[in-house]
């Protein structure tokens, strides 16, 4: 059972270009995006969902600014916003976590992972061969960009046996996974019964008006999972969590304990 939910920010893109947000729309705007993570306080001990960026965003930011023509787009993030800061503050530790969601697997959801030693992780079964152990050459972005060689090494070799595939199906008791594509190969939406509600956390929306207004997200391998995964939420969830919507501390706040 699920107790407690907090979110956290955990690290900021900058601007992006509207056409990254939107589909094929708004190339002449720029929209702020944000990156959460989230902890569960549950009966079965504590589980988090993503665990933000890595220390060096130098190849990441690089491709970002060629990529959009302004350093406006760029991966940045504070001391406070450090997932192992964030715990402390709440009288927590990494090695207090026991169990790990990732979704979907980038730089910004797995770069802090090396320091979780006892957590079990879970991974989509299909973004893991399609985003990580795929010997072809990944055709969207440098492996390198979004699976830094820090963690690559420490989840072949250290945490290989805490590591378990998971797709459309209960992780813990409250939490459940639907592979959902859209952004990524290796997004899953993310669905929590707490307090009576059915609350989904999803990367197939970046901004609350990706759902509301059924326009799927620029940046998507498949826009029609996109509007699929639309659909279900409509039907499935009470509450909606877009991934990277700068409004959403305090769009949901009387739902989450500020830390």
């Amino acid at each position: 059972m699920i107790k407690r939910i907090y979110m956290f920010k955990v690290g900021d893109h900058g601007e992006v270009p509207g056409a990254e947000v939107f589909w094929m729309r708004d190339f002449n705007k720029w929209y702020r995006l944000y990156f959460y993570s989230f902890l569960l306080d549950t009966t079965e001990g504590y589980i988090l969902i993503n665990t933000g960026l890595p220390d060096d965003l130098s190849l990441r930011n690089k491709f970002l600014h060629e990529w959009a023509g302004s350093n406006r787009c760029n991966f940045s993030f504070n001391e406070d916003e450090k997932i192992e800061n964030i715990l402390n503050k709440i009288n927590l530790t990494v090695g207090d976590i026991s169990h790990i969601v990732i979704t979907p697997f980038q730089d910004y959801t797995i770069g802090r992972l090396n320091l979780f030693k006892n957590a079990y992780i879970y991974f989509s079964q299909t973004g893991w061969y399609h985003d990580v152990v795929n010997p072809l050459p990944s055709p969207f972005l440098n492996r390198d960009i979004y699976f830094p060689k820090i963690i690559r090494n420490y989840l072949f070799e250290e945490a290989w046996n805490r590591i378990k595939l998971v797709e459309n199906q209960k992780v813990i008791d409250d939490i459940y996974v639907k592979w959902i594509g859209c952004h990524h190969r290796s997004s899953m939406l993310i669905k929590l019964y707490y307090n009576n509600k059915k609350i989904c956390i999803s990367d197939s929306a970046f901004l609350m008006a990706n759902y509301e207004q059924n326009i799927p997200i620029g940046i998507a391998e498949n826009v029609y999972e996109c509007i699929e995964s639309y659909k279900y939420m409509q039907n499935e969830c009470n509450i909606v969590i877009p991934a990277y919507d700068p409004e959403n501390i305090n769009r949901y706040m009387e739902y989450f304990p500020k830390i």
